[in-house]
């Protein structure tokens, strides 16, 4: 008689926080279904439960380390009777809201798929698809609209599909005055201005993509795609609490792309409010966002919210800190009180004093560069949110002084700018941000590209990461330089116009030379000149 092997109970016990809570359902949502025979582990699952019983010693192991690397508390205990083969947790009703909508198609007019998950950017996020084309209307029998109001629509169509959007709904609002009984002129009045928002979002003029967004909202209040992309748009120009609101009606309504969780997620993040942040980013994994991009920007996430889960948190007139407990309050609070010095300081330059508070985050030393993946030159970083590591923080360090001001000076130029500037440009300004006395920086700057080959412009356009590691302080320097030729051939004023205007949208090389009269060609020449002679 053979005798029969051991079969084990698999236990779920709880999780080390909601972060590994997320990430263990995601796991098992992964697992061949031959294993879990139908298994499915929701947020609120009464713990402990079994996973899986009658599971092989060797897979229940295997299964067991992979759950611990995920921050589950699992156990494995022998089977005394034969294995069911039956997991004792089945499929879980759907949660609340999770039900998909459909709306009606714009008559004349394909709606724009708003918030597909296409290439993401760290500046501005995702870039949002352009307008589609009209749908063939010659077979819809539909009584014509009186007066001019069939040309009118008819104009706004072809206007649409050739990506006029403007001229598109100044056409169906003339149409629309004439017959304000015809419903398919609203439809199609709604469908351009979607279409000519997402155009906006994508040329970051996130404002103007809002002010659209409310007038198509007017005609109809309750569409949940309208609601998800006017939240995008507000949380891309930083109007968390409009983002916020928005983006829960939208998914109460029934929202279901990625992008509306991936903003609400962002939304949460800058709030200090981590589970929510998690929750959001994993439902938008489950509804069908990925690709590398997505897994890239949510591996960044996972890491910050892993490192900072435990954080204590505490405020200033302009600053959000978040800090590890313990000693690290003491650094916090000499950060803030330095940050709202340069508050006033970098304000004063940029003429800027923005009225939301900036967050700040402290990492201990070992875990800056590990949640950042930055190299080891780097002091700090600015990615929406201030990063320092805890490393030589010290009352009246000047060093101090300099990276805070530094760093605020990327809040402002990013501000400013929409994220749209070069990274020379950014850079050179955080340097010149730096400056306690006009100038004195100049020094610095001339005696490291002393004897150094010079960059062009254009090799300074991606991010200093990028560089051999003993290149980048020429780049920092010359960036600097840089900008001191623009400071002292046209002065303060005209620079931060020229980040206004670059953030409204204009390309840097066309705004350059309507603000300063020269072609962006013309000054590096002479930047290189000058540096060189």
């Amino acid at each position: 008689m053979t005798e029969l092997q051991p079969t084990f109970e698999l236990i779920l016990l709880g999780y080390r926080n909601d972060l590994a809570r997320e990430r263990t359902i995601a796991y098992l949502r992964r697992l061949p279904t031959e294993l879990t025979r139908g298994l499915n582990i929701h947020r609120d699952t009464p713990l402990p439960c079994t996973l899986l019983d009658g599971v092989d010693h060797d897979i229940g192991l295997e299964l067991v380390a992979k759950l611990r690397e995920r921050g589950a508390q699992v156990r494995l205990v022998a089977n005394e009777n034969e294995p069911t083969l039956e997991p004792l947790i089945r499929e879980a009703p759907a949660r609340d809201g999770a039900a998909r909508t459909s709306s009606n198609l714009a008559l004349g007019l394909v709606v724009l798929a708003a918030l597909a998950v296409l290439h993401y950017s760290q500046a501005r996020g995702p870039a949002l698809p352009p307008q589609s084309s009209p749908i063939d209307v010659s077979q819809l029998a539909l009584p014509p609209i009186p007066g001019q109001g069939q040309q009118l629509n008819d104009e706004a169509i072809a206007l649409n599909a050739a990506g006029d959007f403007e001229e598109a709904a100044r056409r169906l609002r003339a149409a629309i005055e004439q017959n304000p009984d015809q419903d398919v002129l609203y439809t199609n009045l709604v469908t351009v201005l979607r279409n000519w928002a997402i155009a906006e979002i994508n040329l970051g003029r996130s404002a103007a993509a809002v002010a659209l967004l409310d007038e198509a909202l007017a005609y109809r209040p309750d569409d949940a795609g309208l609601l998800a992309l006017t939240g995008v748009a507000q949380e891309r120009a930083g109007d968390w609490r409009e983002a916020e609101a928005s983006l829960r009606r939208a998914i109460e309504r029934g929202a279901q792309n990625p992008m509306a969780f991936v903003a609400l997620g962002r939304v949460y993040r800058q709030q200090g409010d981590r589970q929510g942040a998690v929750e959001m980013f994993q439902r938008a994994r489950e509804i069908g966002a990925t690709g590398p991009d997505f897994d890239a920007m949510l591996g960044r996430l996972e890491r910050e919210l892993d490192a900072e889960w435990d954080f204590a948190e505490f405020s200033t007139p302009h600053f959000r800190l978040s800090f590890e407990q313990g000693e690290n309050r003491h650094a916090a609070h000499l950060v803030s009180e330095v940050l709202e010095d340069a508050y006033f300081a970098v304000g004063r330059k940029l003429d800027l004093y923005p009225e939301t508070p900036t967050n700040v985050v402290l990492y201990a030393s070992e875990d800056f560069h590990s949640v950042t993946q930055t190299p080891d030159w780097t002091g700090g970083v600015y990615d929406g949110r201030i990063k320092l590591p805890v490393r030589g923080i010290e009352s009246g360090s000047k060093l101090l002084e300099r990276t805070l001001r530094h760093e605020y000076g990327h809040v402002l130029v990013t501000k400013l700018s929409n994220g749209k500037v070069p990274v020379w440009l950014n850079e050179g300004l955080a340097i010149w941000a730096e400056e306690e006395e006009d100038g004195d920086r100049e020094d610095w700057a001339y005696d490291i590209i002393s004897g150094q080959p010079l960059f062009t412009l254009a090799e300074l356009e991606p991010p200093f990461t990028r560089l051999p590691a003993d290149r980048v302080r020429v780049a920092y320097a010359q960036s600097y330089l840089a900008i001191r030729l623009l400071l002292e051939e046209y002065g303060e004023r005209r620079l931060v116009q020229l980040l206004r205007t670059t953030g409204s949208g204009d390309p840097l090389p066309a705004a350059f030379e309507q603000l300063f009269g020269v072609s962006l060609a013309d000054f590096e020449s002479t930047l290189i000149h000058d540096l060189t002679s």
